[in-house]
């Protein structure tokens, strides 16, 4: 619970274009791979941000047989209670619809984006810093992309990473 749940791309055009922005933005062509973030709600569950709109799923339906890696923020009190208050800031959004023009905008620089609506890396971050405003830095959510959770200097740290396989 309260884990960021990273998973890989498998192609298609907005997965690839996610990952191409990523490359652009100089992270290494591994990290580049994982276009999508969200947040652990506990057990097999998490909150999903994708288009239409944000939900809880069932992390080994949905993402079965897909490789993934799952990270946690490294601070000294994140097990004992902020991972909690992460997940709860998580699922205060579900149900929202996904933030369609924010993706934009963060690809457009020119756009202004004002709406409350989120996209996947928005949210999580959102989610973080709720509990530890000084996460990542300066860093704003609307400008953050999934492939920062795997950057070092923002205190991640692995905690497993697979393939998605069903429970026997």
């Amino acid at each position: 619970m309260g884990y960021f749940i990273l998973v890989r791309n498998e192609g298609g055009w907005f997965g690839n274009a996610i990952e191409k922005k990523q490359l652009a933005s100089g992270f290494i062509p591994e990290d580049a791979k994982y276009t999508h973030v969200e947040v652990s709600g506990g057990g097999r569950h998490s909150v999903r941000i994708a288009p239409p709109r944000s939900k809880v799923i069932d992390i080994v339906k949905t993402y079965k047989n897909r490789y993934i890696k799952i990270v946690k923020y490294d601070n000294e009190d994140y097990e004992k209670k902020g991972r909690y208050k992460v997940a709860y800031f998580s699922a205060s959004l579900c149900n929202l619809s996904y933030d369609f023009f924010g993706v934009f905008a963060f690809i457009c620089k020119w756009l202004r984006h004002k709406n409350r609506l989120y996209f996947c890396s928005e949210g999580a971050l959102w989610s973080l810093k709720q509990e530890y405003p000084k996460a990542f830095g300066k860093m704003k959510p609307d400008k953050c992309m999934p492939a920062e959770f795997l950057n070092p200097k923002h205190k991640m740290v692995e905690v497993w990473e697979g393939y998605v396989k069903e429970e026997k």
